[in-house]
């Protein structure tokens, strides 16, 4: 895959708004990356400039979520190199819930565990 086409499938992934209101749910401002490894890069910042806090929000974040939220919020978690954590908080479920997901929920995760 070449520069322009991962650009292209980030853009998509960033602009879907299951993406979007979960970014704002864990306070990230994904407004700002132009690519899969700037949001990698600027998530794991945000997670060490507060000490932890985009791990603790996406802990206090899963329990609340619906079975189509729950697998964009671990696909976000791996795209940024928390794949530990998605597997933490999805435990045995991981397929189960892909299995129930639909729609702009299951192109995000698609996207995300796609990503170059």
């Amino acid at each position: 895959m070449n520069q322009r086409t991962r650009t292209a499938s980030f853009a998509t992934w960033k602009m879907l708004s299951p993406v979007t209101e979960m970014a704002d749910r864990l306070g990230f401002d994904i407004e700002q990356c132009i690519d899969w490894e700037e949001y990698g890069d600027r998530f794991r910042a945000a997670n060490d400039k507060d000490e932890g806090h985009m791990v603790k929000s996406a802990r206090d974040l899963f329990t609340g979520l619906s079975t189509g939220e729950r697998p964009v919020l671990a696909a976000m978690l791996h795209a940024a190199d928390f794949s530990w954590l998605a597997d933490e908080l999805s435990g045995q479920e991981t397929w189960t819930r892909l299995s129930r997901t639909y729609g702009d929920h299951a192109a995000a995760v698609a996207l995300a565990i796609m990503r170059p």
